[in-house]
């Protein structure tokens, strides 16, 4: 087998770029990760200049700026706020390339036509971390006991990580067979599995509802690729709690809560969260603090850990100005998708929008998604070498 030059730097910018948006090793753990992530941020930039001509290319010159403008805005906010991390302008770099690392990866694997090769190396990636953070988890006794002290940092990262796997291998079989394989309910099982016993609820639900999006989605395709649909749900699903808290109170709803998910009508804790999230958002709206001061602006004027709320997380990070360029990001990937329609990615853009209500999933991996969706969509060729 003769490895191609184009195929060998979409393996390594997607190794890279994997290191950098999907995995946060806890420190305790992996000592020196965190200076390794900063020398594949390094790798990841020279590769770009290396192989600028790939990204000048006129259909991408829209996303580009935009992409541009998101990493001003984003260096921007950290900027302003260096005092209250103590951030460097390297480290405020870093910051700001793992947000556009996802982008960069896939624009390049797209423009070289090595798609099915950065989705093959990411899957591979995404399925040796799960099974080397499952065996840990188990073997220590951590899942389901320690919460945040799992081997990628809190149940919350274990549990999204198994729901991409199943996402991008679902968008490997959506040319080969319509039904879906053994394989794929595998992978799904585990990834429900792993949400349940590790106490993550709200990937539980995000489980369920990726695969009735991803299986019936057919009935209501064209609404779903609206950009306009997608926008709307977020302000809906995001504003809904900070609003009419009563809805939980609502017999259905309450029941669901309280006798399936075994939670009680505060959201373990997050209804006492939402109400100073409000007060944090009017703090510094435009541009945020950064996302390296989300943490510590969250537990001191909302006490919590963050606002368990997606689209208050970005604000609170990147202010209205770096939420505004993420949506309008969205929306673009979203009308690239009526050429190139993935089944699997518009599931889990939809299932991270609903689950954004409760949780921060307008983060980092969604702007993951959003690559996918942009640069990658469904691709026809994965049969063609079977």
């Amino acid at each position: 087998m003769v490895v191609r030059k184009k195929q060998l730097i979409t393996f390594i910018m997607t190794v890279l770029m994997f290191h950098l948006s999907f995995i946060a090793f806890k420190e305790e753990y992996f000592v020196g990760f965190l200076k390794i992530q900063r020398y594949a941020a390094i790798a990841l930039i020279g590769l770009v200049f290396i192989n600028i001509n790939a990204f000048i290319k006129k259909e991408n010159c829209l996303i580009n700026i935009i992409l541009i403008l998101l990493s001003v805005s984003v260096g921007y906010s950290s900027w302003i706020n260096r005092d209250l991390s103590g951030y460097g302008l390297i480290n405020i770099i870093f910051a700001v390339v793992k947000t556009v690392a996802p982008f960069i990866a896939l624009e390049y694997a797209c423009e070289v036509r090595e798609e099915k090769t950065a989705i093959r190396v990411l899957l591979a990636c995404t399925l040796i971390y799960c099974f080397i953070a499952d065996v840990h988890g188990f073997s220590t006794g951590v899942i389901g006991q320690d919460k945040g002290n799992l081997l990628l940092g809190n149940k919350f990262n274990l549990s999204y990580l198994h729901i991409f796997s199943v996402a991008l291998y679902a968008n490997m079989r959506e040319e080969k067979a319509k039904k879906v394989n053994t394989t794929l309910i595998v992978l799904w099982g585990i990834a429900f599995f792993i949400a349940i016993t590790s106490t993550c609820t709200t990937a539980a639900v995000a489980c369920v509802l990726f695969a009735v999006l991803y299986l019936f989605q057919e009935k209501f395709e064209k609404i779903i690729l609206n950009p306009i649909v997608a926008i709307v749900l977020i302000l809906f699903c995001d504003s809904l709690l900070f609003i009419n808290s009563a809805i939980l109170t609502w017999g259905p709803i309450n029941s669901f809560i309280v006798d399936f998910l075994h939670e009680d009508t505060t959201l373990t804790g997050r209804m006492k969260i939402y109400q100073n999230v409000l007060k944090l958002l009017m703090m510094n709206p435009w541009f945020g603090f950064g996302a390296e001061n989300n943490h510590i602006m969250s537990y001191t004027v909302a006490r919590g850990g963050n606002t368990q709320n997606g689209l208050a997380d970005i604000i609170v990070s990147y202010g209205i100005v770096g939420a505004f360029l993420i949506l309008t990001i969205m929306c673009i990937a979203m009308i690239k998708q009526k050429d190139r329609y993935s089944k699997s990615y518009m599931a889990l853009l939809y299932t991270f929008i609903v689950i954004s209500m409760v949780e921060i999933t307008l983060g980092s991996y969604f702007l993951i998604v959003l690559a996918l969706l942009m640069f990658i969509g469904k691709s026809t060729n994965y049969a063609e070498d079977d």
